[in-house]
């Protein structure tokens, strides 16, 4: 469990990279060192199926590291940026307007994947796909902060970091693997959506029939009694319901591993 000045600092912000919806940046320097100590010479391979912005994976130290993602754009993206890509220096509320409007009149034909993707997750409000555009101040309260420009430097510091991990767009339930280490931080359950409605139930089962074979650790705040907890820190956060007129409220995000049986 943390302590209360570990809870404060990282809840600060500034640190983040590639800004995404529940993201683990904050608390990943208590999480990856725990991932860390399951991988070893018997590893075959790291796997982020969920890998979001990156802000896990890019913190993690072994040779084979792969990140999925069900999102096309936003693996575009990664992939685009892990390439070592050109990205513009900031994006206007018209230029916002002009692709969302395009993205949802389904008119993507002259718009490359990874722009749709830096578009939608760095001009939108929170960083949520097509969320409205982002908008903001300066500690003064009166000078307009550039926000896109902001997330798109975050994530020109970020790219060294993820150039030696193979992204690929694809379902959890597709994944296969033998002797991985298994990061997931899916889409928490009774907490904002993110883009599509996620399958909790069909989650855990996958959990559990890929734990024969490999190690699979799993960020929630809950999970099925089969489940143990192996590390916890109350945090907080701007998800779900019931949150308090700062937009926050006091969660316990804990990782979990499936129960060995006796």
């Amino acid at each position: 469990m943390g302590t209360d000045a570990e809870i404060r600092r990282i809840n600060r912000k500034g640190d983040e990279l590639m800004q995404y919806v529940g993201s683990k940046n904050r608390i990943s320097k208590h999480i990856a060192p725990i991932i860390e100590s399951y991988l070893d010479d018997s590893t075959s391979v790291y796997i982020e199926p969920f890998v979001g912005g990156a802000n896990m994976i890019d913190k993690i130290n072994f040779p084979n590291k792969v990140g999925y993602d069900s999102h096309e754009y936003l693996i575009a993206l990664l992939t685009h940026v892990s390439n070592g890509g050109i990205l513009p220096d900031t994006i206007s509320e018209a230029e916002y307007k002009r692709i969302r409007d395009k993205y949802r009149g389904d008119n993507l034909d002259d718009v490359e994947d990874w722009y749709v993707g830096l578009v939608g997750f760095c001009a939108s409000f929170g960083a949520k796909w097509f969320g409205g555009f982002a908008r903001g101040f300066k500690n003064d309260g009166v000078t307009p902060r550039d926000i896109p420009s902001e997330a798109i430097r975050n994530i020109r510091r970020q790219a060294t970091n993820i150039e030696d991990v193979t992204f690929i767009y694809s379902d959890f339930r597709d994944i296969k693997a033998v002797n991985a280490v298994i990061y997931c931080d899916p889409p928490y359950a009774n907490t904002t959506r993110y883009r599509d409605a996620f399958p909790h139930g069909e989650f855990w089962a996958w959990v559990r029939r890929m734990s024969e074979n490999n190690i699979i650790l799993v960020s929630e705040y809950n999970a099925p009694s089969d489940f143990e907890v192996i590390w916890e820190m109350p945090v907080k956060s701007s998800l779900g319901s019931g949150v308090n007129k700062e937009g926050h409220q006091r969660r316990v995000e804990r990782l979990f591993k499936l129960k060995e049986m006796i």
